[in-house]
């Protein structure tokens, strides 16, 4: 299953910057709806998760007590601090996909013991390392159905 979503990641650090590029500046910027994130500040967003998750999977790594405690984030508090709606198109992509790369090698290279590692969530759940890579991909995905639903260029 691990190795389905890490092939997986691999193929979207391959088709979703050339996606990305094709919005325009101005579709980019523009919040998809009132009082809602830009597409640009969607894939901000998905900076700060990237940043986040590739800190949960590399403690995840280290033997540690189990189980791992995942702090959330605000990632609302987050977006605004990064001022992705200031930031050019250019720089919020290449951080994305800087940040994915290292997702996808540090994910692949947790041996199984540590893919079973328990960790709690922040409402007490418990979960394994490997569920929270794999919901990692959900995650990515649900929003770039938001970037991407509907006219890229426009």
């Amino acid at each position: 299953m691990i190795a389905d979503t890490l092939s997986e990641l691999e193929t979207l650090l391959q088709t979703v910057p050339e996606r990305f590029s094709r919005l325009t500046p101005e579709a980019a910027a523009r919040p998809r709806a009132p009082g809602k994130w830009s597409r640009l500040q969607i894939l901000g967003h998905l900076c700060d998760s990237a940043v986040n998750n590739l800190t949960r999977f590399v403690h995840g790594a280290a033997p540690s007590q189990e189980p791992l405690a995942i702090r959330p984030y605000d990632q609302n508090a987050w977006v605004a601090a990064q001022r992705y709606d200031d930031a050019p198109v250019d720089e919020v992509l290449a951080l994305w996909l800087a940040l994915n790369r290292s997702v996808v090698r540090v994910a692949k290279g947790l041996p199984a013991d540590r893919l079973a590692h328990r960790c709690r969530l922040a409402n007490g759940t418990v979960v394994t390392l490997e569920w929270l890579v794999t919901d990692y991909l959900d995650h990515l995905n649900h929003h770039l159905r938001q970037i991407f639903d509907g006219d890229e260029t426009n």
